[in-house]
C-alpha cells in the first residue's frame, strides 16, 4: 500500500496491507526452512488412573513383554521363510511352537482382572507437550501448553464403525489399530462487537468478530500418511496440509503405553528431508567371533553356503546405478600376534542389485575369502555422496554418534549378546526421542562403521 494525505481507505485495503505481509511471512517460511516440527510437539502416554483396579500389574506387563518378544521372533522367522532358507522346515516347526505360546500367554492375560477406572473404560487418551511446528504453507503452527488429548473423540462416525469391525475380526488375539496423530493450522473468529456504521449495501449486522485468533486442530487418520515425494517443496503445491506427530497402535482394551508411540514417523523441520541410512545388518562396534564375522560379511567359505553380507537400508529409494564399484569398501586392520596395525583392503560385490531403477536397500558381501583372525578390526566405508536418491539429490550419509539401529532380522546375528547392555549416551535423541539415522542435514558425507573379530 502506498499512504498519501486525504487517501479514501476502507476495509479491503487493509485487509490487502495485513494479507501481503502475512504471505510475504508464510514465503520466506516455506521456502527458506521449509516445514516440519521446530522443537516439541512430543506425544506421551497419559499416566495409569489412579482409581484402576489390577490385582497383579506386574504379571500382566510381564505377559505382554513376552508377548512382544513372540512377536519380534515370529516376525524374523516369516523373513526367513521369504528369503527361501534351507532350514525351511525347521523354521515352520519353530513357528508353530511360537503360535501356541503366543496363544497360551494370551490366555492367561484375559484370565487376569481388567485393569480399567471404576466408573468408565479404558480411555483412548496421549499427551500432546507444547511446542511449535510450520505446515507446508508456511503457517504457524503452536501449541503453547500441553494438551491431553482424547483420541476417540477425534474420530469421525465412519471412522469408529471402522475400528468396532476391524477388533471384531481379530477375535483371536489383542486388537491393534493404528492411528496417525496430526496437527492442522485452523483460524478462529474473535471479539465480537456491534458495528457502529455499516456499509450501505449490507443488512444490519448484530454481531461481527474483530479479530482472528490463529490456533490449530489436531486430527486423526485410520490411513497412514503418505511421504512427501516433492523434490521442490518450495514451488510445488503439497498435498496434505497437516503436520504428521506421531503413528498410534491402539488396543482398545488397554491403555496406550510408551511402546504404542512412533515418533519416527513425524517430520523434523526442514527446506528438503534428506535420504538417510536408516538400518544395517550388522551391530556397529560389536565383537564376533571369526565364524560369526564371516556369516556377517557374507564371506566365502570352503564348505556351506554364504549369506548375502552386509545390508543397508535407506528412508527412501536411491538409483541402483549410482551404487558403482568404490562407492562401498571393506577394510581388514589387522591385530593379534605378530604383525599388527596393516591394513589390506577386502574384495567386494553388490548382490543381485539391478542395473538400474530406484532401490531402497543394497546388499554387499565380502569375496576375498580371506581367514580372519581374533584380533582383527573390519571398517565398513560408504560414500554416501556418490549415491543420489529420487530427486537426485546425494544421501545423507554421516555416521553421527555410531546409533544407526541394526536391522530387526539381524539381531540374533550376534554370538554373544550381554543380558543387560548399558544404553549409550543420547541412544535417543535428546529433543526429538525418535529413533537415530544417519545423517545431519547437510547432504553428502561417509558413513563408517567398524566390527572387531574375537
Amino acid at each position: 500500500m502506498n499512504f498519501y494525505y486525504g487517501q479514501s481507505l476502507g476495509v479491503a485495503d487493509f485487509r490487502s496491507e495485513q494479507q501481503y505481509f502475512l504471505e510475504k511471512l508464510r514465503l520466506h517460511n516455506r521456502c527458506l526452512h521449509g516445514y516440519g516440527v521446530v522443537c516439541g510437539l512430543e506425544i506421551e502416554p497419559v499416566p495409569t488412573h489412579e482409581d484402576c483396579i489390577s490385582q497383579d500389574d506386574s504379571k500382566r506387563a510381564g505377559l505382554r513383554a513376552s508377548m512382544r518378544e513372540i512377536e519380534k521372533k515370529i516376525a524374523q522367522h516369516k523373513q526367513a521363510l521369504e528369503k527361501g532358507s534351507e532350514d525351511a522346515e525347521q523354521i515352520k516347526e519353530e513357528l508353530e511352537k511360537l503360535y501356541a505360546e503366543r496363544e497360551a500367554l494370551q490366555r492367561e492375560l484375559d484370565g487376569l482382572p481388567p485393569c480399567k477406572p471404576v466408573d468408565e473404560s479404558i480411555p483412548a487418551q496421549v499427551l500432546l507437550n507444547c511446542g511449535f511446528a510450520l505446515d507446508c504453507h508456511g503457517r504457524e503452527l503452536i501449541v503453547r501448553t500441553p494438551v491431553l488429548v482424547d483420541i476417540w473423540s477425534l474420530l469421525s462416525p465412519t471412522q469408529r464403525r471402522q475400528i468396532r469391525e476391524s477388533t471384531d475380526d481379530q477375535q483371536d488375539s489383542s486388537p491393534v489399530v493404528e492411528l496417525d496423530l496430526s496437527i492442522c493450522y485452523c483460524e478462529q473468529p474473535t471479539y465480537p462487537s456491534r458495528p457502529v456504521i455499516t456499509n450501505t449495501c449490507d443488512a444490519i449486522a448484530n454481531c461481527v468478530y474483530g479479530r482472528t485468533r490463529e490456533g490449530y486442530r489436531l486430527q486423526v487418520s485410520l490411513t497412514p500418511a503418505t511421504p512427501d515425494k516433492r523434490c521442490d517443496p518450495c514451488c510445488e503445491p503439497c498435498e496434505s496440509e497437516c503436520v504428521l506427530l506421531a503413528r498410534i497402535r491402539w488396543n482398545p482394551h488397554a491403555p496406550i503405553t510408551s511402546d504404542d508411540i512412533d515418533l519416527g514417523v513425524r517430520r523434523m523441520l526442514a527446506l528438503y528431508e534428506t535420504t538417510r541410512i536408516t538400518g544395517i545388518s550388522w551391530k556397529h562396534g560389536a565383537t564376533y567371533a571369526p565364524a560369526q564375522a564371516k556369516a556377517v560379511l557374507g564371506t566365502v567359505r570352503e564348505q556351506g553356503p554364504r549369506s548375502d553380507g552386509l545390508e543397508v537400508v535407506f528412508s527412501k529409494q536411491v538409483y541402483a546405478e549410482t551404487l558403482q564399484p568404490g562407492v562401498v569398501d571393506l577394510w581388514r586392520v589387522q591385530g593379534g600376534g605378530g604383525l599388527r596395525g596393516v591394513i589390506s583392503h577386502v574384495e567386494g560385490s553388490y548382490v543381485d542389485k539391478p542395473g538400474t531403477g530406484l532401490i531402497s536397500a543394497f546388499k554387499y558381501r565380502d569375496d576375498s575369502g580371506e581367514t580372519l583372525n581374533s584380533g582383527d578390526r573390519i571398517l565398513i566405508t560408504i560414500r554416501a555422496g556418490f549415491i543420489l536418491d529420487e530427486c537426485c539429490k546425494p544421501v545423507d550419509g554421516i555416521h553421527v554418534g555410531g546409533l544407526v539401529p541394526q536391522l530387526p532380522a539381524y539381531q540374533q546375528d550376534k554370538e554373544q549378546e550381554e543380558e543387560s547392555e548399558s544404553v549409550p549416551p543420547c541412544a535417543k535423541r535428546p529433543a526429538y526421542k525418535v529413533p537415530w539415522t544417519s545423517g545431519n542435514g547437510v547432504p553428502g558425507s561417509t558413513f563408517e562403521s567398524w566390527i572387531f573379530v574375537s
